[in-house]
C-alpha cells in the first residue's frame, strides 16, 4: 500500500502540487490559538506545521529568484512540503471534528484551492469545500457565511434571483453580520478573493520564475474581521433586490467599513444613477 501511495504522489503533476501548496499554507499561520485546551494543542501544532511549510516554500522561491535552483532540489523540496501539508491537514481535521470553526474554514480553503486547480473532479471538490464553509458558518464564523454566498452560489449567476438556496444564503449572511463573531480573535483569515480588497486581475506571468508566478497567482488575501464584514455587506447589496431599501443600507455599511472598496461591480455609481432618476 505504501508503494502504491508513493507512486500516486509521483504521478501528481508538479504544477498542481505547487499550486495547492501555495494556496493552502499561505497566511494560515497567522491564525491564533483554539478556544479549548485539547483543540488548542492540536490547532497550534497545525499552525507550526504550516509555518514550517511556508518557510520551505519561501526558501525555494528565494533560490529561484537568485538563479540557484535545479529540478532535483525543487522536486525534493516539494515532496517534503507535501508531506508536511498532509500532516497539517490531518491536524486541522482533528480540530474541526472538535467543533473548531476556524479549522473547518481552513480545511475548506484547502479543498477550495484544489478545486481551482483540478479539471477532473472540480465540481465534487468544490461541493466539498462549500459544505465545509457552511459548517464553519454554522459554527459562528462570519468568514464562512461570506464565502458561502460568494463562492457557493450559482443561482445569481444564472439570474435566478428568487432561488430558495440563494435567498437562504443571503439571509444567513445578513443574520451573521448582525451578530458578534465568536472567533473574532482568530482573524485575519485567508480568502481566495475579495470584492473590496483584492484586484481580480492576474499578475503578469514570468516564465523565467515559474514558482514566483504561481505564488503570486494562488496566494490568497488576508482579511481582517472588519474587511470580511465589508465584503459581506457588499455581497448583500450585490445579490439583493435593488429596489429594497435594505440594499442601500448595505452599501452604506460598505462605505463606512471600507471607504476605499474597489467596487468591481460599480454598485456605488449604479445606485447614484437610480437615485438621480427618482428625483
Amino acid at each position: 500500500m505504501e508503494t502504491r501511495t508513493i507512486a500516486i504522489r509521483e504521478e501528481t503533476p508538479l504544477k498542481l502540487r505547487l499550486s495547492i501548496l501555495f494556496f493552502s499554507i499561505a497566511l494560515s499561520a497567522e491564525v491564533q490559538a483554539a478556544p479549548t485546551p485539547e483543540t488548542k494543542a492540536v490547532f497550534e501544532h497545525a499552525m507550526l506545521l504550516a509555518d514550517d511549510i511556508q518557510q520551505r516554500v519561501d526558501q525555494l522561491i528565494d533560490k529561484e529568484q537568485q538563479g540557484k535552483i535545479d529540478k532535483f532540489t525543487m522536486s525534493q523540496s516539494i515532496q517534503e512540503a507535501t508531506k508536511g501539508l498532509e500532516a497539517y491537514e490531518d491536524e486541522l481535521r482533528k480540530a474541526s471534528a472538535g467543533g473548531h470553526g476556524v479549522a473547518t474554514y481552513l480545511l475548506a480553503n484547502l479543498d477550495d484551492g484544489r478545486a481551482a486547480t483540478l479539471l477532473d473532479g472540480h465540481e465534487a471538490m468544490h461541493a466539498k469545500a462549500c459544505a465545509l464553509y457552511q459548517s464553519a458558518s454554522d459554527q459562528g464564523l462570519i468568514a464562512g457565511a461570506v464565502i458561502v454566498l460568494r463562492n457557493c452560489d450559482e443561482a445569481f449567476q444564472r439570474y435566478k434571483f428568487d432561488d430558495p438556496e440563494l435567498l437562504r444564503k443571503h439571509s444567513q449572511l445578513a443574520r451573521a453580520l448582525e451578530q458578534p463573531d465568536r472567533y473574532s480573535d482568530y482573524y485575519p483569515l485567508p480568502a481566495r478573493g475579495s470584492y473590496c480588497f483584492k484586484d481580480s486581475q492576474l499578475p503578469e506571468v514570468n516564465h523565467q520564475q515559474p514558482l514566483t508566478t504561481m505564488r503570486d497567482i494562488h496566494q490568497p488575501v488576508a482579511l481582517s474581521l472588519e474587511q470580511f464584514r465589508a465584503d459581506g455587506y457588499y455581497l448583500l447589496a450585490l445579490k439583493g433586490d435593488s429596489v429594497n431599501p435594505k440594499v442601500r443600507a448595505y452599501l452604506k455599511q460598505v462605505q463606512m467599513l471600507a471607504p476605499d472598496c474597489l467596487d468591481p461591480s460599480h454598485l456605488q455609481s449604479l445606485f447614484e444613477k437610480m437615485e438621480r432618476k427618482r428625483h
